[in-house]
């Protein structure tokens, strides 16, 4: 099974080093904490927003247009972002319409979230010592359950897990794309919680492959996405998959 993982990802590795541009800033921000930064306050909310802009949309058009959203932001000073009313923030980002379904209550729940992540530098020092204490998984559970006191509103398992990684956690985002691959190669079934099954085979694959979380799921994402590659997305394209070999439905991806 590891050959199989490993075949699986080296083909990817390879087909993806003749696309033209891939998001590489997971995998800088992993690579970045694995040398030992220390993420600032400002670094986490700034993962936060960039998680929350990702909700239910397509993500080309809000990588295309960071560096805008960065300035839309204040950089993410804490203090400006918390002083602004958040219909600025709404009526910003649906004017470049980079705005998604959710937007006006993830923006009306920023200073909340902000406040959350000041109560945790009280606490913890960090919010960086507080999210490298546990598994992302439980971090994320922490942050997403309604019951717990650091619950970031607008903000569920797979989101958050997002923010993690913008923070430089080695983790996945079990999103529609990660789910969907990992059914078509025959690893996930349709019971149980598929997020949680997601993370639990990238974690498998990783151990077994040696290969980051982050960049497992840095191969499959950008294989799917429509933004990027499109090839094994909702609308496959059978054809051009190089790793149709692997695929576990007889109709092959249909």
């Amino acid at each position: 099974m590891a050959n199989k993982y490993s075949q699986i990802l080296y083909t990817l590795s390879e087909f993806l080093k003749d696309y033209p541009q891939l998001d590489i800033s997971i995998l800088e921000a992993v690579e970045a904490r694995k040398k030992g930064k220390h993420f600032s306050i400002e670094e986490h909310i700034r993962g936060m927003i960039f998680s929350l802009l990702s909700n239910q949309r397509d993500w080309g058009a809000i990588y295309k247009n960071k560096k805008v959203i960065e300035q839309m932001f204040f950089t993410f000073d804490k203090d400006k972002l918390k002083n602004t009313d958040y219909t600025y923030f709404v009526n910003a980002l649906k004017s470049r319409k980079l705005a998604n379904r959710s937007i006006n209550a993830q923006m009306k729940n920023l200073k909340y979230n902000i406040e959350v992540f000041e109560q945790i530098e009280k606490e913890y020092r960090s919010p960086d010592y507080f999210i490298t204490a546990l598994k992302p998984t439980a971090v994320a559970v922490l942050f997403a359950c309604a019951e717990s006191p650091y619950k970031l509103k607008q903000m569920k398992f797979a989101l958050v897990l997002e923010y993690l990684r913008n923070v430089g956690i080695d983790t996945a985002k079990p999103d529609v794309h990660i789910v969907r691959i990992l059914k078509r190669l025959g690893l996930l079934n349709k019971l149980g919680n598929e997020e949680k099954q997601a993370i639990d085979i990238l974690e498998k694959i990783s151990l077994e492959s040696n290969i980051s979380v982050a960049k497992i799921d840095f191969l499959l994402w950008h294989f799917c996405s429509e933004n990027f590659c499109n090839i094994c997305s909702a609308n496959p394209k059978c054809g051009q998959c190089v790793i149709k070999k692997f695929c576990a439905r007889e109709e092959k991806c249909l």
